[in-house]
């Protein structure tokens, strides 16, 4: 049996990306190329990239067919967000803005005919302001920080949810142990392409023994519960038990 990678915790043939995608964690992230919608090939020329479908993609269309605004939302912005931004918001704000109007004093038929003319107007207006604000929240148009933050908003919310109905659990194991592994894949595609950048290879093998103590102390604390977790994150338990080797900057064959 192939003994899986340190770093990204799986076997590297055909089985080990195919324990990866069926993760849960693998199918919670997005990744930016997805995001922004196209990537870039060996020759510097952008290429269209198709999503990857996601447990919650029938549900964020409902809500931005519904209320209005992008897609997905940068800002850790949710549904109750978007409704009162792109729906709520904007009327009372239109509202708001011929009560303060002066055409109240007028005469009743005169005043009414007024009234609705200028919130018809002021309606417009929102509109403007609410297509402007949906480019600036689009996550669309966020950078690789920003799809790192949203994606570190996502595993908290899902790992560390509780039964209780309270806010999640940001503190336990499998939290941390879901960001690092999520951190430690975010170095490993940059390294594979700054080979020279020491710094963030020192950084991810922090990162990578941080993983392995925070699984070995939730082993110690419930077996049965970590063996359960292993697969959701995709990690194999011999990549993470045991001493780790992780391995230094690849050599460049020479020809």
């Amino acid at each position: 049996m192939t003994k899986p990678d340190p770093v990204l915790a799986h076997q590297l043939n055909d089985e080990g990306y195919e324990y990866w995608k069926q993760s849960e964690l693998a199918k919670l992230i997005l990744s930016k190329e997805e995001v922004w919608g196209f990537t870039e090939d060996r020759r510097g020329k952008l290429v269209p990239v198709a999503p990857a479908s996601h447990p919650d993609d029938a549900k964020v269309d409902a809500e931005a067919s519904q209320f209005g605004g992008p897609r997905r939302m940068n800002f850790g912005l949710t549904s109750s967000n978007r409704k009162m931004l792109f729906q709520s918001l904007p009327r009372v704000m239109a509202e708001d803005r011929v009560l303060d109007a002066s055409s109240i004093h007028i005469a009743a038929e005169e005043g009414a005919a007024k009234l609705a003319e200028e919130l018809a107007h002021y309606e417009l207006e929102q509109q403007q302001n609410v297509s402007t604000l949906a480019r600036i929240l689009d996550l669309r148009n966020a950078s690789g920080k920003g799809i790192q933050v949203e994606n570190t908003r996502r595993i908290i919310a899902h790992f560390g949810a509780r039964d209780d109905g309270r806010g999640p659990n940001t503190g336990s194991p499998e939290v941390q142990a879901a960001v690092l592994t999520y951190r430690i894949r975010n170095l490993a595609e940059h390294l594979r392409d700054a080979r020279h950048d020491n710094s963030n290879r020192r950084s991810m093998t922090i990162l990578i023994h941080q993983r392995a103590r925070i699984l070995r102390y939730l082993k110690l604390r419930d077996p049965i519960r970590y063996q359960n977790f292993l697969p959701r994150i995709g990690v194999e338990a011999r990549a993470v038990e045991g001493e780790l080797i992780v391995p230094g900057k690849p050599k460049v064959k020479r020809i």
